[in-house]
């Protein structure tokens, strides 16, 4: 048993026949360690508060951004296919007075050739190869016309597949995350997400479902192969980025690893 300091030995003398217990010198050494070890912790405790609202406000900022690109995306879209309906009429117009303009000068040819019948047959079957001419160039013009516009509506979604890539990655890195605060703006980064997966499918585009299913090269790209026993040889094992088709059309191949067979040891 360790020594209270006494400057008088007759008060030890006493303490050590029985009197009340004081405190002792060691006493005293480890009330001040366990203080200390409390203040290491409460120090530990305000820098974990300190990163989780940090980690707040970036998750915060990152859902700001994604609703403004979205927006603009969606005006984008809309502005231009206003401008690919308005640019098809005026193609529809130019090929309406175009056929007029050659029916008017064929019609004032055969005009004067209208004395004879033969001249007038004559007249009929060139009439009807303009007319046969005038519609093969209208097909060709509407299937031009459509081809132009599938392809800028094509470019415009795939410029904006990347948002939802950007998502899909700040909800996974997200999952861990059990501060209050912070899952208040996962919430909102998640209700982003479904908004603009809602957006693409009003505009007839889906998410292609690849996980754990057979691998097709014409929707996957494998991006490699990796054993897992419990998956079928050539399945899906991983979706390293989604994929997007627009009804049977393909819009961007998921990139997946694809379960290869196992090795003999």
């Amino acid at each position: 048993m360790a020594n209270y300091y006494d400057p008088y030995g007759s008060r030890r003398r006493a303490a050590s026949q029985g009197g009340q217990h004081k405190p002792t010198l060691d006493d005293y050494e480890r009330l001040a360690n366990a203080y200390r070890e409390l203040q290491g912790k409460y120090q530990d405790l305000l820098a974990r508060y300190q990163r989780l609202q940090e980690q707040s406000q970036v998750l915060q900022n990152q859902a700001e951004e994604q609703t403004a690109k979205l927006r603009q995306a969606e005006q984008a879209i809309t502005i231009k296919d206003e401008a690919l309906q308005r640019q098809q009429a005026d193609m529809k117009a130019t090929e309406s007075e175009l056929i007029w303009a050659k029916a008017a000068l064929q019609q004032q040819e055969q005009a004067q050739q209208t004395r004879e019948s033969e001249e007038e047959q004559s007249w009929k079957e060139k009439y009807l190869r303009l007319q046969a001419e005038m519609e093969n160039m209208r097909k060709r013009w509407d299937q031009r016309a459509q081809q132009q516009i599938n392809q800028a509506r094509d470019n415009i979604l795939l410029d904006m597949l990347p948002l939802a890539d950007h998502l899909d990655l700040a909800l996974q890195h997200a999952q861990d995350i059990t501060d209050p605060a912070a899952k208040k703006f996962v919430d909102s980064i998640e209700a982003t997400r479904r908004a603009f997966m809602d957006t693409l499918r009003r505009y007839g585009v889906e998410r292609i479902d690849a996980q754990d299913q057979p691998f097709d090269p014409n929707l996957h790209e494998a991006m490699g192969q990796v054993e897992n026993k419990d998956l079928p040889s050539d399945h899906v094992v991983h979706v390293v980025q989604a994929g997007y088709k627009e009804g049977d059309r393909l819009l961007r191949p998921a990139r997946v690893l694809v379960s290869g067979e196992a090795q003999d040891e």
